[in-house]
């Protein structure tokens, strides 16, 4: 039961990847309830642990009569979840969603595709969306992350027109064994295993691989929880699994 337990709660986020919502359908949910006005004082859209995308969006407004001046809207499986009134919050210029052409499935690709140019692997994305200098289109902020080592680089994108402004990627950065369950090559199937069951990866990059698609991400994402639950269900066991067939 122990066990059972905690493979489900590894393999929990899978399940979760496809209902997360992206910044327009979390603007959408805010517009229905309060008024489509509301989205002309809207500063900055936040989103943590985006595999791609974030389970919750922040949306951040600035509002004259809260406390500080600013109200923060927490959106989650198209639903208001969450809301307070900080007490202290810089206030930053209402973006022109006039100008806002790029939702972040978009602003994911396009991250995506520069990582791939610069050989940079990551397994989840921090999301920002903010307005650009001087009265300038929003710009999306993506700050990729890889498992243990942290931070991997960072993606500026325009948000009208999708041109890339600015990308720092660390190139220098440690190898950790988070690594591993991304790797499909760490503890390999025996040979027997491995020829009844052929090469189900055909098709798909490996761990310090650049992404191939958006279905890559997810397939090395879900590589990446299958074997943290097969590892915590052997330490319990003592038993060696590899995919769900033990071996005797």
């Amino acid at each position: 039961m122990k066990v059972a337990f905690l493979v489900a709660l590894v393999l929990f986020p899978l399940g979760a990847l496809h209902a997360a919502d992206t910044a327009y359908s979390a603007l959408r949910v805010l517009g229905k309830r309060d008024g489509q006005e509301v989205l002309n004082h809207v500063t900055e859209l936040r989103g943590h642990d985006g595999t791609p995308q974030p389970a919750v969006w922040k949306i951040v407004l600035d509002d004259p009569r809260a406390r500080g001046g600013v109200r923060e809207v927490e959106v989650q499986h198209g639903k208001i979840v969450g809301e307070r009134t900080p007490t202290s919050h810089g206030v930053s210029s209402s973006m022109n969603f006039n100008q806002l052409n790029l939702d972040s499935e978009g602003a994911f690709t396009i991250a995506n595709q520069e990582a791939q140019k610069g050989n940079v692997p990551f397994d989840h994305v921090d999301y920002r969306l903010r307005a650009g200098t001087g009265g300038g289109a929003p710009v999306w902020q993506l700050d990729l992350l890889d498992g243990q080592n942290g931070h991997v680089g960072s993606v500026d994108i325009a948000a009208d027109s999708g041109s890339v402004l600015r990308k720092d990627f660390d190139r220098n950065r440690p190898v950790q064994d988070d690594h591993a369950y991304l790797d499909d090559n760490h503890n390999p199937p025996p040979p027997p295993y491995q020829a009844s069951r052929g090469d189900t990866d055909e098709g798909y990059s490996h761990s310090g691989e650049p992404f191939k698609s958006v279905p890559d991400f997810f397939h090395r994402l879900g590589k990446r929880f299958e074997r943290r639950g097969h590892e915590m269900q052997n330490f319990f066991t003592g038993k060696n699994v590899h995919d769900g067939v033990e071996d005797r």
